[in-house]
């Protein structure tokens, strides 16, 4: 649909237009005009992330075209009429957890449940945040991160102490508060306690410093690259590794380090025969979390045996996150040097180098990469 009343605004971003596709960069535009609610973000930086990738392989069947890219900073360029608490020039942190705060999980403290997304996104006959030739483009997740601007709902972003480097900040948007919430917020890893992290990219390195900062006493990184895992001993708490090559039998090696196996195993990876995995990893009456971000028709088998040894498989979603409260309490933890932020990072490119960024993700090489602007 052509608006022919509203003036826009063009700006880069990367398209998707089909499952298996390539990322196009191209003008995009975006309304002159933010509703009541709404903020401009002129995007510092975005992370490359896992969930991104599931779109581009069809394991997440989303519309098109679509703006990928739900971890991201920026700085305010403009707000709407009914926008009070953020101003032109914060810098803020967008993240995928956008809530409506008024349905029964946002009132009771679980924004990142929320039950009436719909109502931080445009209507069906309001203009579109994101088009081409009048042509809709679709944002991921409500954010689009995958552009130089981003047009957002104000429960969108969280405004954050300017102290804080804008790159290192779209992190705490996914990667770190899912990875160290899980581990910290809603395992509630205790001291002492033996935790195992399957999948030791951006969201597994941060659940194993969530589990450091909880006080764990073994943490055991898992995961195929050499280089993962010595950053996780290195740098992110993991005080055991397992390089997860064919033939390797995980559970056993996990059994072995802690006495019968690990109070707290997390899956950071999205891969369904890895809960198993987890599973035979995991002591009686201990427990599962299911971290990664599985495909669509996925589907999980395990034997029921393992419920009757007491053991519990837990579904997670973005760490529990609560992004007022909580992403200002990781910029604080950052600014006190008890979160490590820099050593997630294995490399920072352009906009126009993105798909090669997704090539290597793709590839499981590196942490975290980073497109800033």
């Amino acid at each position: 649909m052509v608006y022919p009343d509203v003036e826009e605004t063009d700006m880069r971003a990367a398209v998707l237009y089909e499952p298996h596709g390539q990322l196009h960069i191209q003008e995009v535009e975006t309304p002159a005009r933010l509703l009541p609610h709404e903020v401009r973000v002129r995007t510092a930086a975005v992370g490359l992330c896992h969930s991104d990738l599931h779109v581009i392989h069809g394991l997440v069947a989303r519309p098109m075209p679509v703006v990928l890219g739900h971890e991201a900073s920026g700085v305010v360029t403009e707000v709407g009429a009914e926008v009070e608490d953020v101003e032109v020039g914060d810098h803020v942190v967008a993240c995928f957890v956008v809530f409506c705060g008024a349905c029964r999980m946002c009132t009771s403290g679980r924004p990142a449940m929320c039950q009436h997304r719909e109502a931080t996104m445009r209507g069906a006959g309001e203009e579109p945040r994101l088009s081409r030739a009048g042509v809709e483009v679709h944002q991921w997740t409500n954010i689009a991160g995958f552009a130089e601007e981003m047009v957002l709902h104000r429960n969108a972003v969280t405004v954050i102490d300017e102290r804080m480097p804008l790159d290192l900040a779209a992190m705490l948007g996914c990667a770190v508060a899912t990875g160290v919430g899980s581990a910290r917020k809603v395992a509630g890893v205790a001291p002492g306690d033996a935790v195992v992290v399957i999948g030791a990219g951006g969201v597994g390195l941060n659940v194993c410093q969530g589990a450091a900062l909880a006080g764990a006493q073994t943490i055991i990184a898992v995961d195929r690259s050499a280089h993962r895992l010595e950053l996780a001993q290195r740098r992110f708490g993991a005080t055991h590794a397992i390089q997860a090559s064919e033939g390797v039998d995980v559970a056993a090696r996990v059994k072995a380090l802690t006495d019968g196996g690990a109070d707290h195993v997390f899956e950071a990876v999205g891969a369904p025969g890895l809960v198993g995995v987890a599973l035979d990893a995991t002591v009686r009456g201990g427990s599962v979390w299911a971290v990664g971000v599985f495909g669509d028709e996925a589907r999980i088998d395990f034997s029921a045996a393992h419920l009757h040894s007491g053991k519990g498989v837990h579904g997670v979603r973005a760490g529990s996150l609560e992004p007022q409260k909580d992403i200002p309490q990781l910029v604080d933890e950052y600014l006190r040097g008890v979160l490590e932020l820099e050593a997630l990072v294995g490399e920072r490119i352009p906009l126009d180098q993105i798909g090669a960024g997704i090539d290597a993700l793709a590839a499981g090489a590196g942490a975290r990469t980073l497109v800033v602007f």
